[in-house]
C-alpha cells in the first residue's frame, strides 16, 4: 500500500534578535549584507531545496532608491530582497530572516506590529537580524527600534563619521524641513552630525562646508 511521503523539516535550535542601529550614513545596510551573505555561504549546501537553511532579506516595499528588489549599500554591495508590506507567512521557513531600514515598517507604509511579527520570529527559531535608524532628524527615537532593543539577544549600535568635522557622529541631521518624518533620501537631503554640529533643519546654517568640500 502506497503511504503519502512528507517533508521532515530540521530541528531548530533557539532563535535570537541581532539589532543595528545607528544614524544614517553609519554602514548599516552594509553589515546587515555582510551577514546575510555570510549566512548564505554557510548554509549553502545543507538543505537541497533551501527550506529552512535559506536566508530571506526584507525590505521596505515603498523603498525603491535601488531598485525594488535589492538592498544596498554606499560601499556598492548589494544583496536581492523581498519588498514587503507585511509579515510574509513563509519567513518561519526560512533559517535567517534579515530586514534592512526597520524604522519604516510602520503605518502607512506596514499593515501589522513588526516588533510582534519578529518575535514570533524568533520564537519560532528564526535567526532574525534587523537594520535601522534609532532616532529621527530631530533625535525623537523610532518606537519600533525602541521596543526591538528591549528583546534584542544582541545590540549594536554603529556610529558615522560627521559630515562638518569627521568626529563619530551619532545622529541624522535633515538639511532642510520637508513636513515628513519617514522621507528616503541621501546626502542630497540627509547627514550624519556630531554633538556639536547637529542643528534642527531650522536652525541649519546655511553654507558650511563639508568634509568632501575641505578635501577638494
Amino acid at each position: 500500500m502506497a503511504t503519502a511521503s512528507r517533508t521532515i523539516s530540521p530541528v531548530r535550535g533557539a532563535g535570537d534578535l541581532l539589532l543595528l542601529t545607528g544614524p544614517m550614513f553609519a554602514g548599516k545596510s552594509a553589515a546587515l549584507i555582510a551577514h546575510a551573505a555570510t549566512e548564505q555561504q554557510r548554509r549553502a549546501g545543507r538543505d537541497r531545496d533551501g527550506g529552512d537553511h535559506a536566508v530571506l532579506v526584507l525590505k521596505p516595499a515603498f523603498d525603491i532608491r535601488d531598485g525594488a528588489d535589492v538592498v544596498s549599500s554606499r560601499d556598492g554591495t548589494r544583496i536581492a530582497a523581498r519588498p514587503v508590506s507585511e509579515w510574509p507567512v513563509d519567513a518561519t521557513e526560512y533559517g535567517v530572516v534579515v530586514i534592512d531600514e526597520v524604522q519604516f515598517m510602520v503605518a502607512p507604509h506596514y499593515r501589522g506590529d513588526i516588533v510582534a511579527d519578529i518575535r514570533s520570529a524568533v520564537a519560532a527559531g528564526c535567526q532574525v537580524v534587523a537594520a535601522g535608524l534609532d532616532t529621527d532628524y530631530m533625535r525623537r527615537p523610532f518606537e519600533p527600534v525602541v521596543r526591538l532593543a528591549a528583546h534584542a539577544s544582541r545590540h549594536v549600535r554603529l556610529s558615522a563619521c560627521c559630515h562638518r568635522c569627521a568626529a563619530p557622529a551619532a545622529w541624522t541631521a535633515k538639511l532642510h524641513e520637508t513636513g515628513c518624518r519617514l522621507e528616503l533620501g541621501s546626502g542630497n537631503l540627509y547627514e550624519a552630525r556630531c554633538d556639536q554640529h547637529w542643528a534642527a533643519p531650522d536652525q541649519m546654517a546655511p553654507g558650511l562646508p563639508t568634509i568632501a568640500d575641505v578635501a577638494s
